[in-house]
C-alpha cells in the first residue's frame, strides 16, 4: 500500500519524517501485515541523524560497551552479535506520541539475539533490583527494569524484513522490548550499562512522559475512500488491533457510533506483541451518512476504554471514528 509523507512535532521535542500507512488514501485493499521498511513510521530525537557506519566500516568502526558493577566490562563487534543465536520475530512498534487511529504505529520481521544472552556476561549472581541504561550514538538514553531485559521476548535486532537494519532504523542495533511505547526501544545503541536502583529513566521521561507503561489497546479503521460505497453494495471494511504484549481477542464495530457493535473476522496477526488485522464485511449498506467506530478486547479478556485521552502523559486512548458516506449509486 503506497504511503503519505509526514513532518509533524511531537511533545515538542520530537519530530516525525515518516509514513502514513492505511489513511487518507484512496486505496481499498487490505493494511499490509508485514509494513515495508520505506513506510515504517519514523520518529526520532535528531530526525537527520545517520550513522556514519555501513556494512563495509561497521566491524572497525563500531562496538557495543557492556558495563556491569564494580569491574565488570565486555564489548561486543557486530560479528560476535551476529554469530550469536539468532531468532526470527515479527514485532509491531508504536509511539507513544501516537494519536487514536494515528499513523504512528507499524509491523516488521525483524532478526536478532536474545538480550539475556547478550547481557550474561555482565550480570550479577542477583537477578533484580536494579536498571537497565541503553545510550545510543545519537545521544538519546533510557533504562528499563532487569526483569525486562531478561524477558523471553527482548532482543537486540540487527534485521528488519530480511535485510540489515537500513540506517533510519538503527544500523547497526536496535533494542527491541516487549510491551512498551517506542520511546523505550532504543535505535543505534552503542552502551548497555547496570543502574544501581530500579527507578528508570530517559530522554522521554525528563520532559514529561510516563515511563514503563504498557501499551493501550488500540484499534484503527482504515478509511475507505470517498465516494465508494454504494447503496446495496458490499463493501468490506478493515484496519488493525493491537494490544501490546496482552494481544488481540476480539475486535467489533459500530455502524451507528457505539450503539450496536458486530464481531469483526481477526485475518491475520493478533498474537502477543503483533498487531492484528481484521475485516467486516458490509453486506446491505442503506444511503446515508454513518459514525464508524472500532474497539478491541485483549487477551485478558479486557475490552478497549471508550474514555478519550490524548497522548500526554501515557498513550493515547478512546475509540477511533470515522464518517463515511453510502450513496444511493444514481
Amino acid at each position: 500500500m503506497g504511503g503519505i509523507g509526514v513532518t509533524v512535532g511531537v511533545g515538542g521535542l520530537l519530530r516525525a519524517c515518516g509514513t502514513i500507512s492505511g489513511l487518507e488514501e484512496e486505496d481499498p485493499n487490505l493494511t499490509s501485515f508485514i509494513t515495508p521498511n520505506e513506510e515504517f513510521f519514523l520518529i526520532a530525537m535528531s530526525p537527520h541523524f545517520e550513522p556514519e557506519l555501513d556494512m563495509t566500516s561497521v566491524e572497525s568502526a563500531w562496538s557495543l560497551s557492556l558495563t556491569g558493577f564494580g569491574e565488570r566490562q565486555h564489548e561486543l563487534r557486530y560479528s560476535d552479535l551476529r554469530n550469536l543465536r539468532a531468532v526470527d520475530f515479527p514485532y509491531t512498534f508504536e509511539c507513544i506520541a501516537n494519536p487514536v487511529g494515528g499513523p504512528f504505529i507499524a509491523n516488521a520481521n525483524w532478526r536478532g539475539t536474545p538480550l539475556k544472552s547478550v547481557l550474561e556476561p555482565i550480570l550479577p549472581a542477583a537477578r533484580s533490583g536494579y536498571c537497565v541504561m541503553f545510550r545510543a550514538l545519537d545521544g538519546f538514553y533510557s533504562s528499563v527494569s532487569i526483569e525486562r531485559c531478561l524477558s523471553d521476548d527482548s532482543f537486540l535486532a540487527y534485521e528488519m524484513n530480511g535485510v540489515p537494519l537500513p540506517s533510519e532504523h538503527g544500523f547497526p542495533v536496535r533494542v527491541v522490548l516487549p510491551d512498551l511505547y517506542g520511546m523505550k526501544q532504543p535505535r543505534w545503541i552503542e552502551e548497555i550499562a547496570l543502574g544501581e536502583g530500579t527507578e528508570t529513566t530517559g530522554v522521554y521521561e525528563e520532559r514529561g512522559w510516563a515511563s514503563e507503561v504498557s501499551i493501550k489497546t488500540t484499534t484503527r479503521i482504515a478509511r475507505p475512500p470517498r465516494q465508494s460505497i454504494f447503496h446495496g453494495e458490499p463493501f468490506t471494511l478493515h484496519g488493525i488491533a493491537f494490544a501490546g504484549a496482552r494481544g488481540i481477542d476480539r475486535v467489533e464495530i459500530s455502524l451507528d457510533g457505539g450503539i450496536n457493535w458486530r464481531d469483526c473476522e481477526l485475518v491475520e496477526g493478533g498474537e502477543p506483541g503483533v498487531w492484528g488485522i481484521w475485516t467486516y464485511r458490509w453486506d446491505l449498506p442503506t444511503p446515508g451518512e454513518y459514525q464508524l467506530m472500532a474497539r478491541s478486547t485483549d487477551g485478558a479478556g479486557i475490552v478497549q476504554t471508550s474514555v478519550a485521552q490524548g497522548t500526554m502523559p501515557d498513550g493515547a486512548s478512546g475509540y477511533h471514528t470515522v464518517s463515511v458516506q453510502v450513496d444511493d449509486g444514481a
